[in-house]
């Protein structure tokens, strides 16, 4: 019935949860580590382990007992790679905005409450210039990516995410919490960002969302370079 079908769906939405706080803690957990991060009991969350590892989503370490993601992760991922290969089409976008701006352009994608930068077209017009390799997933409530991707997440998301300790790596950082809601309120309404020093002093990020049916944040476009040549507020 009704009430079956909702435990089913809670089931599920635990396992992803499982999924995504492996996915940002970037190395194996221990099970009351996982439990205690989504605030669930041991109990719960060994259960939903034991059928995620039998299904190969996750895999565990004989020695330390730690769990990590699994390779049929990976395996999924490729399948929708060569299904919709966001890299591909962004391409030809990319080396356009790369050589309009004479800055290095990203392409990233969201995972979970982060983003994983999956393409670069590196500023060929500058002896010196900022860039940053495909894979780096940056610190999500410092960079502009990781703001951009919130904005546009559901609450339960922004909630954890924000419950985690933000370390404020410069002087700029934002870790006040409410300033931060505030910051993806007008990320929906602008559809842009900019993180001026707040990683790295001196260096800024100014980017767009992707969007797909109107509100679904399918990737983001940036620009990284110098903040003498990327002001905070972008001419229009």
């Amino acid at each position: 019935g009704a009430e079956g079908n909702e435990v089913s769906v809670h089931s599920v939405a635990t396992s992803f949860r499982i999924l995504d706080e492996l996915s940002a803690a970037g190395r194996p957990l221990r099970l009351t580590e996982i439990a205690n991060l989504l605030g669930e009991t041991k109990a719960k969350i060994h259960r939903h382990l034991t059928t995620l590892r039998q299904l190969g989503a996750v895999e565990q370490d004989g020695g330390t007992e730690r769990y990590r993601l699994g390779w049929k992760l990976v395996e999924l991922g490729e399948a929708v790679a060569e299904q919709i290969n966001l890299r591909e089409l962004a391409a030809p976008h990319l080396t356009a905005i790369r050589d309009e701006t004479r800055e290095t352009a990203l392409l990233a994608v969201p995972i979970g409450w982060e983003t994983q930068v999956v393409s670069v077209a590196e500023n060929i017009y500058a002896r010196v210039y900022i860039s940053i390799r495909p894979g780096n997933r940056p610190v999500p409530h410092a960079a502009a990516q990781g703001r951009v991707v919130l904005a546009f997440s559901t609450q339960d998301l922004v909630d954890r995410a924000l419950s985690r300790d933000l370390a404020a790596l410069t002087p700029k950082t934002i870790v006040d919490r409410d300033a931060l809601r505030d910051r993806f309120e007008l990320i929906r309404e602008r559809l842009w960002d900019t993180a001026d020093s707040e990683i790295i002093e001196g260096v800024n990020t100014l980017l767009v969302p992707i969007l797909r049916d109107g509100s679904q944040l399918a990737g983001v476009v940036s620009i990284v370079g110098l903040t003498s040549s990327i002001p905070s507020v972008p001419d229009p």
